[in-house]
């Protein structure tokens, strides 16, 4: 199975045309570190936010943020996707690279969570980190976790071999 995935976007036209053309593949990584600044920059505003640093800012500002995230993301998973079929062979048997993909799986999970318990909270007219629960407290804690261990995988994909 996954021989046959790796042979089949090995004969893609997006895999010719990534191999094929020498600037593309750098700038999919200035593309990818781009939007990974967006991602985490904007995520650490969030997040500190709700956990209780800056507690004089309101959290209805710092909700604002969201938007430049889900931009960061949108652009690591296009370029990340990009990454993944410009040469799968690499990625598909790379365990940083699957454990990454487990762990943003989680953080999805963790920001729909957020989403739909933590933001209507703030919606409503939470002012600050003490008007929410321990809960979106433990939630933007873990997305920090996430996050990081995210972004230190991603950088192990070069060095790690098929284990």
């Amino acid at each position: 199975m996954q021989q046959a995935l790796i042979d089949f976007l090995s004969s893609t036209a997006i895999h010719a045309y990534i191999q094929n053309h020498a600037w593309v593949w750098p700038t999919m990584e200035m593309l990818h570190f781009a939007g990974l600044c967006m991602l985490i920059g904007s995520l650490l505003i969030i997040d500190l936010s709700v956990i209780g640093f800056a507690r004089d800012i309101p959290l209805k500002i710092v909700d604002k943020f969201i938007i430049v995230t889900l931009m960061g993301f949108a652009v690591n998973a296009i370029t990340g996707t990009l990454f993944f079929i410009g040469d799968p062979g690499r990625y598909a048997v790379n365990i940083a690279f699957r454990m990454k993909i487990v762990f943003i799986v989680i953080a999805g999970l963790n920001a729909l969570y957020f989403t739909f318990r933590v933001r209507p909270q703030i919606e409503a007219g939470a002012n600050n980190f003490s008007e929410l629960g321990l809960n979106a407290r433990l939630s933007t804690a873990l997305s920090l976790t996430l996050w990081i261990s995210i972004i230190v995988l991603g950088r192990f994909i070069p060095y790690v071999e098929d284990l």
